[in-house]
């Protein structure tokens, strides 16, 4: 075995003697104890603190992405695109699940999100992808380019 690894080993234990004699033998485990609860309670206001941020992420990305959802609408109407009907449809349920007490407020905003992100993946892709022109002797069939 390594000779600097047996020395680390006896460094340690001759730090942890000086700690527990500087602690006090007696209150040594009370100290650690202390320690212990008091790690735990920043970890868990850094969780806490963390959580909280995730969920005002999420509730501005929900309301961002309805936001790119509206604009889209419009420019789709814009263009002559029948959107009108998803525009409602769409604007209902976000009302309804953010408005909603069903849910816990986290699982509702995320539901949102993506309910706003869908329909707006969705209207980009009709504005992206314009269908060809009929021709008005063929109303029922797609005219030639």
């Amino acid at each position: 075995m390594d000779r600097r690894i047996i020395g680390l080993v006896w460094i340690g234990g001759v730090l942890l003697m000086a700690v527990v004699y500087a602690i006090g033998p007696q209150n040594f485990l009370a100290q650690c104890e202390a320690f212990v609860r008091a790690l735990a309670q920043i970890v868990d206001d850094l969780l806490t603190t963390l959580m909280w941020r995730a969920f005002e992420v999420m509730r501005a990305a929900a309301i961002a992405l309805y936001a790119v959802f509206l604009a889209l609408s419009v420019l789709g109407m814009r263009r002559g695109l029948r959107v009108g009907g998803m525009l409602v449809g769409v604007s209902i349920v976000f009302l309804l699940l953010v408005r909603t007490v069903w849910y816990d407020p986290a699982t509702k905003w995320l539901a949102a999100a993506l309910v706003a992100a869908v329909a707006a993946a969705v209207t980009t892709r009709r504005l992206l992808h314009v269908p060809p022109t009929r021709d008005p002797a063929n109303p029922w069939g797609f005219g030639r380019r």
